[in-house]
């Protein structure tokens, strides 16, 4: 049987040098095998605008690279991912859009007072226009929503309350994406027409080869976010939870950790 073997940080972290700004994936890294014995190899240095970063392995759960993964960062509108997974555990039933429901911040699903939905319909401009309006409707019907055991603030990402550290939000990806499929199913669409109007994918990342689905988000406080799936094609189609946080390029960054996990990770 072939071992994965993953680049991983000492003891979850990856040390490098640089500014206030900028992470790196340092020229060094430590290797952990699926049975954890430890190698040393030689991967290319690579810049990051995020703060922190964190890729696992959707299949075993072992992290493959991470940068200042354990910080507690505010996530944005990949909060909506976790909406949608609270929504999904109750039984769909018919609402009302409310006054205060569109008066939320943005106008991204194009939602009407008035209008009248099944709550699962709502899912689609939740997950494809990243709808706030959508999150404060379906924040009414389910309650509170929990990351990691832990309530969030809102249903939308736009408090900058809501937080996680990469490694906690890689995981409950990973978690999602095993058990709630339909979620990332959505994500991957390039458009939905639903009752009242039709909403359009506009994740920057979508169109890349390889995508699984996920969701991206932004806030001031915490810059371009992104919990994403894509299967590698250098890893024989291996399926791989991204999540990268405090991005101002979230496109490239991707790009860029995607090259340093075909430059380091390989099976053996």
């Amino acid at each position: 049987m072939r071992r994965l073997l993953v680049a991983v940080m000492a003891l979850g972290i990856l040390v490098s040098v640089f500014d206030t700004s900028r992470a790196a994936v340092p020229n060094q890294a430590t290797v952990i095998s699926s049975v954890a014995k430890l190698t040393v190899i030689e991967i290319n240095p690579v810049i990051l605008t995020a703060k922190a970063y964190s890729v696992i392995d959707i299949e075993t759960g072992e992290t493959l690279l991470a940068y200042n993964a354990s910080e507690e960062l505010p996530i944005a509108s990949v909060t909506k991912l976790f909406t949608a997974a609270a929504l999904l555990s109750t039984t769909e039933k018919e609402i009302v859009i409310s006054t205060a429901d569109v008066a939320t911040e943005g106008r991204a699903g194009k939602l009407e007072a008035g209008q009248l939905y099944r709550t699962h319909e709502l899912l689609f401009p939740l997950l494809l226009e990243s709808s706030n309006d959508a999150a404060a409707t379906l924040e009414r019907a389910v309650g509170e929503i929990d990351l990691a055991g832990e309530p969030l603030a809102d249903g939308s990402g736009l408090s900058a309350e809501n937080r996680a550290s990469a490694n906690v939000l890689a995981e409950e990806v990973r978690e999602l994406y095993r058990t709630q499929p339909h979620i990332f199913d959505i994500t991957r669409l390039k458009q939905y027409v639903g009752t009242y109007t039709g909403w359009v994918n506009n994740s920057p990342v979508h169109k890349l080869p390889g995508y699984r689905g996920g969701k991206h988000g932004y806030t001031q406080a915490a810059g371009r976010t992104l919990a994403a799936v894509f299967a590698e094609p250098t890893l024989d189609e291996r399926e791989l939870a991204y999540v990268i946080l405090g991005s101002s390029d979230l496109k490239s960054d991707t790009l860029r950790l995607r090259a340093a996990v075909e430059n380091s990770v390989r099976y053996q």
